[in-house]
């Protein structure tokens, strides 16, 4: 029997950064997000030996005697650390691939360690794990086990999909609340949206790091700017269930002004030149999907005005990404 999965990535609208720590435990935080049609996807199979095959199609492969071996060296260490998390009785094939490349500010890690975790959790014939037990694993094993720094928002978006207000009241307090609004504004939403990859990007650890250590040393406008950035996560929630997509446009560009007083690392005049032509050819607001520095931007157009835009920024260098919205989040099956 083969067991396969598929977690979806994410674009963040709102409240990026109010899900890191030490904010979010000490003022609580909120984001507003919603899962793409883009995913990791897993296959796993179970050996008759002891042996371990584990195969990512980016990364390469590798092949252990035995899970006693494993050691972190920087090679697969997503797969190493759940296969450690699990420790299955016999040895396995496992494989991983991701329909977006690393650093790409939409989750993909999260999404490729919820792909893994499924597997391993759809074998369990009972106490098979929520979904919210399944976003902390694998909070745990991405920043905790192997270091990763970063929020909680990319992992509860995966495992749930769909379009959802998430709120984080510090440590592993997390409440997922759906966004029900029309079919006809879900369509309009996706026709107005442009999602383009822009550039690399550096770990997305550093600029978090960055955000943080401005926060410990309580940088006025570092903590003033994450308050107004969940207030904005709120007021986006709220214009998104009116079905006001133009409000909802113009708070993504105040949303983007103030993230970039969070760090000087989320931004660069690349960036801030692909934002300029965006709003210059009828985007109403964008921002960075990720931390920053780099990866996928989003910007939301005036109607019938998206074609023009992403034509001027692939004029400009960016790479426009076709997607629609995924309702199903992680999802498993065997054959």
């Amino acid at each position: 029997m083969d067991i396969r999965s598929r977690s979806p990535v994410r674009i963040s609208f709102a409240g990026g950064g109010t899900d890191v720590s030490p904010y979010c435990e000490e003022h609580g935080g909120c984001v507003v997000s919603a899962t793409l049609n883009k995913y990791a996807w897993g296959s796993m199979s179970l050996r008759k030996d002891s042996k371990i095959l584990m195969d990512d199609i980016r990364f390469g492969s590798l092949e252990l005697d035995s899970i006693g071996d494993i050691k972190y060296d920087g090679k697969l260490d997503l797969l190493k650390a759940v296969l450690k998390h699990f420790k299955p009785d016999s040895g396995v094939n496992l494989f991983l691939r991701n329909d977006v490349q690393p650093k790409s500010g939409l989750g993909s890690s999260a999404s490729a360690f919820l792909a893994v975790i499924g597997l391993f959790n759809h074998m369990k014939k009972e106490k098979k794990m929520t979904d919210y037990d399944l976003a902390e694993l694998a909070y745990d094993l991405e920043r905790i086990e192997l270091q990763n720094k970063g929020g909680r928002q990319d992992q509860y978006a995966s495992v749930f999909g769909g379009l959802n207000y998430i709120e984080f009241k510090g440590n592993d307090f997390v409440r997922v609340n759906p966004i029900h609004i029309k079919e006809d504004h879900i369509l309009e939403l996706e026709k107005n949206l442009i999602l383009v990859y822009a550039m690399d990007r550096s770990k997305s650890g550093d600029v978090l790091e960055d955000q943080t250590r401005s926060y410990v040393k309580n940088k006025k406008d570092v903590v003033e700017a994450l308050h107004q950035t969940k207030a904005i996560a709120l007021e986006v929630n709220y214009a998104l269930r009116k079905g006001d997509l133009n409000r909802f446009g113009e708070l993504l560009d105040e949303g983007w002004n103030l993230k970039k007083k969070f760090s000087p690392l989320i931004t660069n005049p690349y960036l801030d030149n692909l934002y300029k032509i965006a709003k210059e050819n009828g985007a109403l607001g964008g921002k960075i999907t990720g931390a920053g520095g780099g990866g996928h931007m989003l910007f939301y157009c005036e109607p019938n005005k998206e074609d023009h835009v992403a034509q001027k920024l692939s004029q400009a260098g960016a790479k426009v990404v076709d997607f629609t919205f995924d309702f199903k989040g992680l999802q498993t099956w065997e054959i």
